[in-house]
C-alpha cells in the first residue's frame, strides 16, 4: 500500500505518541517493520532495540512535536524528548523511511535543549518560549541503555580521533570539572584528556574503540572495551612496525547530574607494544 506524504506524516506522529507517550508496546508494533533499520548512535539496532530502550526509561518520558515535514517516502520530525533520566532535555530532528505504511528506517540529530541563560541567540531551541525546568529522576539507578547512551560520546570520540570533534563529544559526555585517572592519584581535566585522545588519533588514524560490555552499580558505570590500530607514527614511544594492535580496557566511571563525572581506567598498552614489535 503506498502512502502520501500527508499520510506519512499522521501516521509518524501516531507512531511516536502510541510508542514515547502512550507506552503501548502491542499497537505500535503496527507502525514499524519487523525489518527496521536503526542509525542512531544511542538506539540498539532494530525495532526491539527501540523498544527496549522506551521500556528502560522512566515513566517520566515526554514527547512533543514541533514542525513535521514529508517528501515522498520521508518524514522529518522536530521534536523535544524530556523526562528521560539526562540532565537537560533533548531537541531533535528524527528523519524516518516509511514504506507500505510503516516505519523502515532512522536517523536524528540530537541536542542538548539551552535555558534561557545558556542561549547566546537568546531565542528558544523549540516552540516560542524557553522550558520550565524539567524535574528529572536523577535518584533512580542507572539503567543500562541509559549508561549507554552517556557513555556514548566519549567513545565516538575514541574512534578515528582525528576526524572528530573531541572536544565537543567530551563535553556532551562529561561535566566541565571532569577527571580521567590513569592511577589511584593522579589524574586529568577534560581538556587535557581531549588533546591526548588528539595525540592517540594522529598517531592511530584507524583506532577503533568498541564497548564489549556495559554494567551499572548505583551511579557507576563499568565498560569492558576493545582497542584496535595500527600505528603509522610512533606510539607510547614504539616507532610505528606496520602491525595492529588489538587490547583490552576497562573503565569505571561515576556520574553526577546525568554525565561523567570520573574516570579509573586502566588500558593494557603494555600488551599493545608487544604486539606491535617493541
Amino acid at each position: 500500500m503506498k502512502t502520501t506524504p500527508e499520510q506519512n506524516k499522521k501516521l509518524v506522529l501516531e507512531a511516536f505518541d502510541t510508542l514515547f507517550n502512550k507506552r503501548d508496546y502491542a499497537a505500535a508494533e503496527k507502525f514499524w517493520s519487523p525489518n527496521y533499520i536503526q542509525h542512531s548512535a544511542h538506539i540498539e539496532a532494530g525495532r526491539e532495540g527501540l523498544f527496549s530502550l522506551i521500556k528502560n526509561l522512566p515513566a517520566t518520558l515526554n514527547w512533543m512535536h514541533g514542525l513535521v515535514l514529508a517528501e515522498d517516502d520521508f518524514v522529518i520530525v522536530h521534536g523535544r524528548y524530556s523526562g528521560h533520566g539526562l540532565p537537560a532535555p533533548w531537541i531533535v530532528a528524527d528523519i524516518v523511511r516509511m514504506e507500505n505504511g510503516v516505519l523502515v528506517e532512522h536517523w536524528d540529530v540530537i541536542q542538548d535543549e539551552a535555558t534561557k541563560e545558556q542561549s547566546k541567540s537568546g531565542s528558544p531551541m523549540f516552540g516560542n518560549s524557553f522550558p520550565k525546568s524539567d524535574p528529572q529522576p536523577t535518584a533512580e539507578p542507572l539503567t543500562k541503555i541509559t549508561a549507554q547512551a552517556i557513555v556514548s560520546p566519549l567513545y565516538e570520540a575514541l574512534n578515528q580521533p582525528a576526524k572528530k570533534d573531541v572536544a565537543a563529544l567530551l563535553a556532551k559526555a562529561c561535566n566541565p570539572d571532569y577527571k580521567s585517572f590513569h592511577t589511584n592519584e593522579d589524574s586529568l581535566t577534560r581538556d587535557q584528556l581531549t588533546e591526548v585522545f588528539k595525540m592517540i588519533g594522529e598517531s592511530v588514524p584507524d583506532l577503533c574503540w568498541t564497548v564489549e560490555d556495559i554494567m551499572t552499580f548505583g551511579d557507576q558505570i563499568v565498560v569492558r572495551g576493545k582497542a584496535t590500530g595500527t600505528p603509522t607514527g610512533e606510539f607510547w614511544g614504539a616507532k610505528p612496525t606496520g602491525k595492529s594492535f588489538n587490547t583490552m580496557a576497562v573503565d569505571i566511571f561515576t556520574v553526577k547530574n546525568g554525565k561523567l563525572a570520573s574516570c579509573y581506567h586502566v588500558e593494557n598498552w603494555v600488551g599493545a607494544l608487544q604486539q606491535i614489535g617493541k
